[in-house]
């Protein structure tokens, strides 16, 4: 028979056991769990953990090494055995093993977490550049980078149209771009680029708005004819290679000749103006516009 002092020694050596193993597996698990969700996936069951951080990190991304893999899987499967009580001892070597795989284990694990930040961050500044940079081409054409700097300077802030920090801005964004790459980028200057591009983009889309906005002004005329003598009013908008007539009966396009439309192909044209920048009235236009409507007036 076990005497009470082998009872206690045994009760002493499960309950070390019992703390051991949870505390271990369970500092290895949340963490790796809190990984995967950083990278951008839905919160794993411990039995999914091992499984997603090779697929994801080891397979996928090449950012982690096999040999971390093989340390949670140990540390899961001493834990298993525990639960269904197959393992009731470990030696101490085996648990000095074990405590130094699990400390260089979350050593790595900070390491990689760092890995993901930065490159998170490397995607939030090449993404910030590009919209900027994207909205510019589309104002000023595709020309490399300090020309386009110098026309929104010129053209955009020194006229008024932006304000004038709308150009320190800018630069801070390429600055920011160029510092990320040397690695001196801190999360505090990132989220700053972040908020003071917010800030461009939104002035740049309302510049661009009310650029629209003028050619669509230049190239739509309010008349005012008579039909059973009373005054009546329509509209033309002139559109690439031929124009719209647009009364309360009726939407009409006009090229060589007056023909019945629809709101499909308007909007359409409509769209398309807005990708040119020169668009003119065709002078025989008007001479189909009088036989349409008879005498007519511009209205301004």
């Amino acid at each position: 028979m076990e005497s009470s002092f082998e009872k206690t020694v045994k009760r002493a050596k499960l309950a070390l056991m019992d703390i051991l193993i949870h505390d271990i597996y369970w500092g290895v698990i949340t963490p790796s769990q809190a990984l995967l969700m950083l990278y951008g996936l839905p919160p794993p069951t411990p039995k999914q953990t091992v499984k997603e951080m090779e697929t994801i990190f080891v397979e996928k991304e090449k950012m982690l090494e096999k040999k971390y893999i093989i340390i949670l899987e140990k540390i899961v499967s001493l834990y298993k055995d525990y639960e269904h009580e197959k393992l009731n001892e470990i030696k101490g070597t085996e648990i000095d093993k074990l405590l130094k795989d699990t400390e260089d284990y979350l050593k790595r694990l900070k390491e990689l977490r760092e890995q993901i930040e930065k490159r998170a961050q490397e995607k939030t500044i090449d993404q910030i550049y590009s919209d900027v940079f994207s909205l510019l081409e589309t104002i000023f054409g595709k020309k490399p980078q300090e020309k386009t700097i110098r026309e929104f300077e010129e053209k955009l802030v020194q006229t008024g149209k932006l304000p004038q920090q709308s150009i320190r801005t800018l630069k801070n964004i390429i600055n920011a771009k160029a510092e990320f790459k040397k690695g001196k980028l801190d999360s505090h200057k990132i989220n700053d680029a972040r908020k003071d591009a917010a800030i461009l983009i939104n002035d740049l889309v309302d510049y661009s708005q009310r650029k629209d906005l003028a050619v669509v002004d230049r190239t739509r005329m309010r008349l005012k004819y008579n039909e059973d003598n009373k005054g009546k009013f329509a509209e033309l908008l002139v559109c690439e290679g031929k124009s719209f007539l647009i009364t309360d009966k009726s939407i009409k396009k006009i090229t060589d000749k007056v023909e019945l439309s629809g709101m499909d192909e308007l909007s359409k044209s409509v769209d398309e103006k807005k990708e040119k920048k020169n668009i003119e009235l065709k002078p025989r236009t008007f001479e189909l516009l009088k036989k349409e409507l008879g005498d007519f007036e511009i209205v301004l």
